[in-house]
């Protein structure tokens, strides 16, 4: 039996048997809450870890352990077609989380929020909320900025927050991968 444990600023996670128990501090009831709301809502898509049960009595979340690698120890460890590959998956799920009117935080500094396993896994919703002009998108190309130095076209990113209209979001995407073999 596999047990692993990780300390969070408003949570405790513990990994037994294929299974990932987050169990928050008393004082972020509220950020329990949202992390239950939004991997409900997002669940149908498989971008983010399965809930298996939750207690509000005890802030506890019973959810699926995705074993994978956090995208800061991929972009270290990958080629660079493999690491455009995987950022232009997570820009499409930051495209979906915009749509969705859901700013998920943390997408410009990503480290520890994305997992690449079978599939790429958003996970710590616990800071997420609605908002009728996300960035998602905007701050996740800051991030592969940083780690490719491939740069998107100011302009095209005005016209993507104007509406956030998919044709905007496929011009500026492929305007960003234009000079990558992937």
């Amino acid at each position: 039996m596999n047990f692993m444990k990780f300390k969070g600023k408003h949570s405790e996670v513990y990994v037994e048997s294929g299974r990932a128990i987050k169990i928050f501090k008393p004082e972020f009831r509220y950020n329990f809450w949202k992390e239950v709301r939004y991997l409900t809502i997002l669940k149908k898509k498989n971008f983010v870890p399965k809930i298996f049960n939750f207690n509000p009595d005890e802030l506890k979340i019973e959810m699926e352990f995705v074993d994978g690698t956090m995208i800061r120890d991929f972009v270290k460890e990958k080629n660079f077609d493999e690491i455009v590959n995987v950022l232009k998956m997570c820009l499409d799920v930051c495209f979906y989380l915009d749509r969705m009117r859901i700013q998920k935080e943390e997408m410009k500094n990503p480290q520890k929020h994305i997992i690449v396993a079978d599939r790429i896994v958003f996970v710590d919703f616990e800071r997420a909320y609605e908002n009728p002009n996300p960035s998602n998108v905007t701050q996740f190309l800051e991030y592969i900025r940083k780690v490719t130095g491939l740069k998107s076209n100011v302009d095209l990113i005005r016209r993507y927050k104007k509406f956030y209209k998919i044709r905007d979001y496929n011009i500026l995407k492929a305007n960003i991968f234009t000079s990558c073999k992937s």
